[in-house]
């Protein structure tokens, strides 16, 4: 039986209780440990040879701008956790729900098939973000050429200093038990 989410998105139903209290609710709050850096945005534009003046002439980009912003394919880089830190500030992984998932549904294996990305506000120098995933839906069992298992959408949204949603990331997954398929 499937049922609809506040976000308007099917949700099986028959899923534990536990996963369902999980839909529509943040989870794995990541304060940056770095904010919006200029040397990081131009070592980004100089790797992909990006010559637009709002990375290279500070003056020009505030002039235009009101700031100096950052390229929005590097949104979801100022917050990832680092792999280790001598604080243990954070213990989870980049997209730890996806794994959570993975885990309480007993599928070792689990695909990105679908990745949308949704720029809100520009990001400026100087910022400091946060992320948080969300858990959108999760569909009833289906069988596919890779095996039999669930689709999922799990939404990573960034978040300025002033609690501002400046992007979202749109991850479609789908986790499965290896089998003959269709």
């Amino acid at each position: 039986m499937l049922m609809e989410t506040r976000s308007n998105m099917p949700v099986d139903a028959d899923l534990p209780q536990s996963l369902l209290r999980m839909i529509d609710q943040p989870q794995y709050l990541l304060e940056a440990n770095v904010r919006v850096e200029r040397s990081a945005v131009r070592a980004f534009a100089a790797a992909t040879e990006n010559a637009n003046p709002m990375y290279w002439d500070v003056d020009q980009s505030i002039a235009v701008c009101g700031g100096e912003p950052a390229p929005t394919a590097m949104l979801s880089a100022w917050c990832r956790p680092e792999p280790w830190s001598p604080s243990d500030r954070q213990s989870f992984k980049a997209l730890q729900l996806h794994y959570d998932l993975k885990e309480s549904l007993g599928y070792p294996t689990a695909v990105v098939v679908d990745l949308e990305s949704i720029f809100l506000e520009p990001v400026f120098v100087g910022d400091q973000l946060k992320s948080r995933q969300i858990l959108r839906s999760v569909s009833s069992v289906k069988d596919t050429r890779l095996g039999r298992g669930r689709f999922w959408v799990i939404e990573v949204e960034y978040l300025n200093q002033r609690d501002q949603r400046v992007g979202v990331e749109r991850f479609s997954c789908f986790g499965y038990l290896k089998g003959d398929g269709l």
